[in-house]
């Protein structure tokens, strides 16, 4: 299991009593072996329930209404953070595919980044070759009814903006020690949200399985991934290290095109659970 630090808590609790998670008091998480020999990424069981996805069209982008109301029918399982470098190189190394560049901030535990869409997939199906389970990318409506953990408000942690707790807004202080970087930092170093999801609001952006579409016309409940709209694009979700406050919602959402490898966005996977 990998060690995650708890750096905005002590923040957050100041708002809303949030203190660190014990082992008793954690949300379930799992981790697969790989038939290689080293370990899938740690992963977070997210319960079934009902959730939101989307914002008003009034919100900080016309694109992230109308919000409407999903079901998740069956718990499933993401990773805890968005996938490391580490992760990553090993598939890499493995499959004989070129290593993405790292834009000189280093590997390990940084997320990966300058990755498409395609890479993502492939990451995804070795996985699921590796370790016998169905590994994929998430829907945008899995992304986001796990990132919103349980909460229906702005931010995971409430409407109000609060520095510090999953992200650092640069052009206003009160960042934690060594949180206010102008690039991606190691990923776990904020506080978790309610199902154990480390860095929705900060690092980088992620893929996600969906065809973008302008807005959430049409959606529906379901969690399935939208496949009927501009394939030519991919929805990307989360904030990253380069936004200010408003722009690190779980409803902030964007289209990409899948063959684009940028650096700020990286990913994380779904394990489905029979």
């Amino acid at each position: 299991m990998r060690a995650i630090t708890w750096t905005g808590c002590a923040l957050l609790a100041l708002a809303t009593g949030c203190s660190q998670m014990t082992a008793k008091s954690a949300p379930p998480w799992l981790q697969d072996s790989l038939r290689d020999g080293s370990e899938a990424p740690q992963l977070v069981i997210v319960p079934a329930g009902v959730g939101v996805v989307g914002d008003q069209p009034s919100g900080v982008s016309t694109d992230e209404g109308p919000r409407h109301e999903v079901v998740a029918q069956h718990s499933y399982a993401i990773s805890a953070t968005e996938v490391t470098f580490a992760d990553y190189d090993r598939f890499a190394l493995a499959t004989h595919r070129t290593l993405p560049s790292d834009e000189g901030w280093g590997r390990g535990e940084q997320p990966v980044i300058n990755v498409s869409w395609d890479d993502a997939v492939a990451y995804t199906d070795w996985l699921s070759e590796q370790s016998g389970h169905r590994y994929r990318l998430p829907s945008e409506a899995e992304w986001e009814y796990a990132a919103r953990g349980g909460t229906q408000t702005h931010y995971w942690w409430g409407d109000d903006y609060i520095q510090g707790v999953d992200h650092c807004d640069k052009d206003i202080d009160g960042c934690p020690s060594g949180t206010a970087l102008f690039h991606p930092g190691p990923v776990g170093r904020f506080s978790a949200n309610p199902y154990g999801l480390y860095d929705v609001s900060s690092n980088v952006a992620e893929w996600t399985l969906d065809c973008y579409h302008d807005s959430h016309e049409g959606a529906g409940e379901s969690m399935a991934p939208r496949m009927d709209g501009d394939c030519n694009a991919r929805v990307v979700k989360g904030g990253t290290w380069m936004n200010t406050s408003p722009y690190v919602q779980p409803s902030i959402r964007a289209g990409v095109e899948p063959e684009e490898r940028v650096r700020t966005i990286g990913f994380r996977v779904l394990r489905e659970i029979p």
